[in-house]
């Protein structure tokens, strides 16, 4: 199957999922080619209508009557991804599941059908929160889960209330980036698979390059030496915990095989890819939070993974 990156959308019901996918379709996603995965427990797919609507979904497949991390079985799940990657050839895919999914098994299948899990992002309804998560374990495992959580809905809450969530969030997982948000607006381009392709174009033009309005930055790092798996692999595990998202590809030697590589907010993930004739070497592109502070130090951390061709 085509490499292609997937993102999962999770979250209690009610929690704001489809408003979120709403948003960034017709917003930060605009333009790019998306396909949808909706998966709703009953068997009239009404959040699926409503993204079909949507000018930017250029496809959408329903999974009804069935959750789709223990109901749903592999062949119907391969085989509705592999229609859309046949028919769309997307950039992305999103999958938006029921919001009594656990996204630990979906996120195992994602792996074993070729995919490229990109980032689990988890809506946190910060009215009903500590209602959910007090009767329903799979609210606690999709916040673990998550590589990035939207706090939505915080307009409905008192500003003490929101800082109580966000330490109580913090303590449930620590590795998530934590944002924001008001009925799923997200302003944050950091979340999904297409934004590092935009930062490392907005880096080629100019050093450092930032996102208006923000500090959250990026910088290019391009080398023709070739690298070690396992060096690189060590260097995204140790990565400064203000760097959330590290792209790239690396290619050793003579070989025809290369590495695809993706560090989402202290998980990183490598996948093996055939490129004939792709030239020796690494480019990658590193995006956070105050991202100029460690370019240096991440740089000559890159250095120290490249192989001595002298040997």
């Amino acid at each position: 199957m085509q490499h292609v990156s997937v993102d999962v959308v999770t979250g209690f019901l009610g929690s704001g999922k489809t408003t979120l996918l709403q948003h960034v379709l017709n917003g930060s996603l605009a333009g790019e080619k998306v396909a949808v995965v909706m998966n709703e427990l009953g068997d009239l797919g009404i959040d699926g209508r409503t993204i079909s609507n949507m000018r930017y979904a250029e496809n959408v497949v329903e999974l009804n009557s069935g959750c789709i991390c223990c109901t749903i079985e592999d062949a119907r799940f391969d085989l509705a991804i592999q229609e859309l990657v046949e028919r769309v050839d997307p950039t992305l895919i999103m999958i938006d599941t029921t919001g009594v999914a656990d996204p630990g098994p979906l996120a195992y299948r994602i792996e074993q059908s070729g995919l490229a899990l990109d980032a689990v992002i988890c809506v946190v309804d910060a009215e009903n929160f500590e209602n959910a998560s007090g009767s329903a374990r799979t609210v606690r495992a999709q916040v673990r889960a998550a590589d990035f959580l939207v706090l939505n809905k915080v307009d409905l809450v008192s500003g003490e209330n929101v800082k109580a969530l966000r330490r109580k969030l913090r303590r449930m997982n620590r590795r998530a980036l934590l944002l924001e948000s008001e009925r799923g607006r997200v302003d944050q381009d950091v979340m999904f698979a297409t934004s590092p392709r935009r930062f490392r174009d907005a880096a080629a033009e100019r050093p450092a390059a930032h996102l208006d309005g923000d500090e959250i930055g990026s910088f290019s790092h391009r080398s023709s030496v070739p690298v070690d798996r396992e060096r690189l692999q060590r260097l995204l595990s140790r990565l400064p915990s203000a760097v959330y998202r590290a792209k790239g590809f690396l290619q050793g030697g003579r070989e025809e095989w290369g590495c695809l590589f993706n560090y989402t907010c202290g998980r990183s993930e490598f996948h093996w890819v055939r490129i004939p004739g792709a030239q020796p070497g690494v480019q990658a592109v590193f995006i956070g939070r105050g991202i100029e502070k460690v370019e240096v130090r991440i740089r000559r951390a890159l250095s120290r993974c490249e192989v001595d061709r002298r040997g």
